[in-house]
């Protein structure tokens, strides 16, 4: 099989946006940052990324205090990458129980909707 080349074959279009990310596991609490993230899954950047099919939960911080607590799984993992590298170092969760709210939420951030909200000041701290 070429892995040279690689289709792109999500669903849903991914947002890009660095925000803060606490990943809860059996083990404890990991600090990173996601650089893109969709109704269904995410792209977390950091330092050592867990092991594929690993247990987690994601509490990812956005805005105005706004944060989303979602269960997850690990789906890919790239340990050897720096934040420089194309892929940078980091993992692939997929989420696996997410509220529709949550959801919608962000599916509204390829919308435009943070933008706008910071556009009307308020994420002002």
């Amino acid at each position: 099989m070429d892995t040279t080349e690689w289709t792109e074959t999500r669903k849903h279009p991914r947002s890009k946006g660095s925000w803060p990310v606490v990943i809860i596991t059996d083990r404890g609490a990991l600090i990173a940052e996601t650089r893109n993230i969709s109704p269904l899954g995410a792209f977390i950047f950091c330092d050592r990324p867990l092991a594929v099919q690993e247990k987690i939960r994601v509490l990812i911080m956005f805005p105005n205090q706004r944060y989303l607590d979602i269960p997850a799984e690990v789906t890919w993992s790239y340990p050897y990458g720096s934040y420089k590298d194309d892929p940078p170092c980091g993992m692939g969760i997929r989420f696996t129980e997410i509220s529709k709210a949550d959801r919608e939420f962000i599916s509204s951030l390829s919308s435009g909707y943070l933008k706008s909200e910071l556009e009307k000041g308020i994420f002002i701290d």
